[in-house]
């Protein structure tokens, strides 16, 4: 983990040249940072369901994925006859293609099933309805 971490590049230089984690020094304390963090936190619903709790310190709410490390675990808990719930943020454009794109290739985890959640607004206006246009009002079809 420690060498990944240095080969992050976290900047440009002017001239358009990659800066690394390692570049700045940094490798090893973002190592340190994240020792702990490879644990997930294990909690509950409020129906009492167990949920591991995982994405590290980066996540994002709008494309964070659990990890592969929270998903392999919870999946050897359930056993072949069980089923694990993973989220890849609310956005399809960033969530889900960085969960199918990155994570999905890097684990070699496949789902078996993918829960689309989308408002009927946004299927209308992703649909050919009309023009959204901020400050004015919403179209009557909305």
């Amino acid at each position: 983990m420690r060498e990944r971490l240095g080969r992050m590049v976290v900047a440009s230089s002017r001239a358009g040249v990659p800066i690394t984690a390692d570049d700045l020094g940094v490798g090893g304390a973002l190592a340190v940072l994240m020792k702990d963090t490879i644990h997930p936190n294990l909690m509950q619903t409020l129906e009492g369901t167990p949920v591991f709790v995982h994405a590290g310190p980066f996540a994002n709410i709008a494309h964070g994925n659990s990890s592969i490390v929270a998903d392999r675990i919870a999946l050897k808990l359930v056993g072949p006859e069980g089923y694990v719930l993973t989220e890849a943020g609310f956005g399809a454009d960033i969530g889900m293609e960085k969960f199918f794109n990155i994570k999905c290739r890097a684990s070699g985890l496949v789902p078996s099933a993918v829960v689309l959640v989308a408002t009927v607004r946004a299927l209308k206006m992703h649909g050919g309805g009309p023009a959204v246009v901020a400050g004015n009002p919403l179209d009557r079809v909305y």
